[in-house]
């Protein structure tokens, strides 16, 4: 247990800290804009689906969305769709 949660702090730090490496490169703000991007082109997307259109992993994006909603720029449509990679039920997203 002790193990696991000195595991759990570092991650949870080394996450914090990727998370504020990206603010401050400025591609945060990058990814926010292919997401709009896509949106605006397409109407309604997964995570999954603009990783796949930018040829990235799809962790770029599945944190992203959520912010793009607070800023009120998209929302969740209220139906899912099937992922082309894991088979799994994803959010789909639309522009608000």
């Amino acid at each position: 247990p002790k193990y696991y949660s000195n595991l759990n702090k570092y991650l949870m730090n080394n996450s914090k800290q990727a998370h504020e490496d990206l603010k401050k490169s400025g591609r945060k703000e990058a990814i926010h804009m292919q997401i709009m991007r896509y949106m605006y082109r397409y109407g309604e997307a997964t995570f999954s689906d603009i990783a796949k259109y930018y040829k990235v992993h799809e962790s770029t994006f599945w944190r992203r969305m959520s912010e793009v909603e607070r800023a009120g720029l998209i929302e969740k449509t209220g139906k899912n769709k099937l992922s082309h990679t894991t088979n799994k039920y994803l959010t789909l997203w639309k522009l608000k």
